[in-house]
């Protein structure tokens, strides 16, 4: 399989100019830079360089604290490679240093890695979360340690790797030691015959960036909460609850976020048929001890709902989709329910059962048990401090690890 995918990305190879463009038109792809994953390089060559490859945005906050860590270095250089435009955007905000450098990531040709190592030459290349190409881990462990940190493989992913399972064992064999996010992930790696596996906590719980948008003026209600990530099928049980809540305290702001944007018309009919008092944030910037649903219906503005409040519900957990990451609300020291269907987030859910950062409702009416008691005065024991120590001991163990590779004078 390993030696078609070569011969295929390097038949494919002049096509890949086009690809992009049609990228930049559709603004998927920076107008200028795309030409990075083509393998052009307009930052002068550095010495002793450490890399870290992301996908996206998630991957590059999960590694901030990291990049911080061993930006004190005095014999360090370190190059970021990412592939989207918003971890681009993130990297200028927040990482952006005399000795770190971004450039997004070559595409996975045999002809453009070789550009891109023959210029950067790094001593420790270090793949985070799921980036598994072929090419690129192939090809740079020939002169570089390499390490695959934070490693995630999903059921679905796994699914579909058991097809080719010698292939994977010879791409992940390249890399002189693993760490896993999760058991679950320690378990698919060692299906594949991989051995030198660590197990360290997931990397996402170290990151501590938090957005302070003030994008709205949110004057607190007598008892606010939201529903995150909200699917359609689920928009019925938490208008219930709206519902049942206001009989017992009518000053109630509830913020409804569908997972779905494309189902606003409908979950509106759905709000005025049972003539619940309702406003859009598109439209309200301030509002003002709001009783009734605060419907998000634009794409951006979750950690500022975060901020303001300190109850939520995760969507996608009462229907069988598998439920949402819970980690941002938690990380803001929000108390976070949940239903019984979060296969996908299983070992997060329950080390945050474990130190009462989350909590199980198995169905609608347990949901209202815990919301009551919390209207009608319970206290909220969550604070940012569980959370932050927790994510602190993950990072600490992170770099002990890494530290095994990468020699640093402060």
């Amino acid at each position: 399989m390993i030696k078609i995918y070569r011969i295929i990305s390097i038949l494919i190879y002049p096509l890949l100019f086009l690809y992009l463009k049609l990228r930049v038109k559709k603004n998927k792809e920076h107008p200028i830079r795309f030409m990075e994953k083509l393998g052009k390089i307009n930052l002068e060559k550095k010495d002793n360089i450490i890399w870290f490859h992301v996908a996206s945005l998630g991957e590059i906050k999960s590694i901030h604290e990291l990049i911080k860590y061993y930006q004190s270095s005095k014999n360090i250089n370190i190059l970021i490679t990412s592939v989207t435009l918003s971890s681009s955007e993130f990297f200028n905000n927040h990482l952006k240093s005399k000795n770190t450098f971004h450039q997004f990531a070559p595409l996975d040709s045999p002809i453009i890695i070789k550009k891109f190592l023959d210029h950067w030459k790094p001593k420790v290349s270090i793949f985070v979360d799921s980036e598994l190409w072929p090419n690129m881990i192939i090809m740079a462990s020939e002169s570089s340690k390499m390490i695959l940190l934070n490693c995630r493989i999903s059921k679905n992913s796994f699914r579909k790797w058991k097809m080719f399972k010698n292939s994977l064992f010879k791409i992940l064999n390249k890399f002189h030691a693993i760490s896993a996010q999760s058991n679950e992930t320690k378990k698919f790696l060692e299906f594949f015959g991989i051995k030198k596996i660590n197990f360290l906590g997931n990397l996402k719980y170290a990151s501590n960036i938090k957005k302070e948008l003030n994008l709205f003026d949110i004057e607190r209600n007598k008892f606010n909460w939201a529903a995150m990530s909200v699917h359609f099928d689920e928009i019925d049980i938490i208008l219930n609850l709206h519902q049942k809540i206001s009989n017992i305290e009518s000053h109630i702001t509830t913020f409804l976020v569908p997972r779905h944007l494309d189902k606003l018309k409908d979950i509106k009919t759905k709000i005025e048929s049972r003539n619940i008092l309702y406003i859009e944030t598109s439209k309200n910037k301030k509002i003002n001890k709001f009783n009734g649903i605060i419907l998000v219906n634009e794409f951006g503005i979750a950690d500022e709902i975060f901020n303001k409040i300190k109850i939520v519900f995760m969507g996608g957990s009462f229907i069988n989709h598998g439920g949402q990451n819970p980690i941002e609300p938690v990380k803001y020291g929000c108390k976070v329910f949940y239903g019984p269907n979060i296969f996908n987030f299983t070992e997060i859910y329950q080390q945050f059962d474990e130190r009462s950062l989350s909590k199980l409702v198995r169905n609608e009416d347990e949901l209202y048990e815990e919301l009551k008691d919390l209207a009608t005065g319970k206290n909220l024991i969550n604070s940012t401090e569980d959370f932050d120590k927790f994510g602190k001991d993950i990072l600490n163990s992170n770099i002990d690890f890494l530290n095994q590779f990468i020699n640093l004078k402060k």
